[in-house]
């Protein structure tokens, strides 16, 4: 007999409170933020998926991402797969860092 406990509990969020009163962010923008960032660095989260969570449009998924990019929480790098073709990895952080022109390694980041 497994002696095993296994904890069910409610999904949360922690989040900072500077990223909640971050005014260069819409309100949606801060929703979204903080969603992404309770996730675990592991979680994979697909675009389409935070697009259903929160019914947003493509339109207001656009905005919402300029937003954070601008901000500096969000940022995005071109790859190349295994085949050669152009892959894009987003990437989403809690410490908002100027928006670059150069590839660089996050840290404390979770992917996109």
């Amino acid at each position: 007999m497994s002696q095993t406990i296994k904890i069910k509990r409610r999904a949360y969020s922690m989040v900072y409170d500077d990223i909640l009163l971050d005014e260069r962010l819409s309100w949606r923008t801060r929703v979204v933020l903080s969603w992404m960032l309770g996730r675990s660095p592991d979680f994979e989260i697909r675009i389409w998926y935070i697009r259903k969570l929160f019914s947003l449009s493509n339109q207001q998924w656009n905005s919402a991402r300029k937003e954070m990019k601008a901000a500096g929480y969000f940022h995005q790098e071109r790859t190349h797969t295994e085949a050669g073709k152009i892959a894009w990895a987003h990437f989403v952080t809690d410490t908002p860092e100027p928006p670059s022109s150069g590839n660089h390694t996050p840290e404390n980041h979770t992917m996109v």
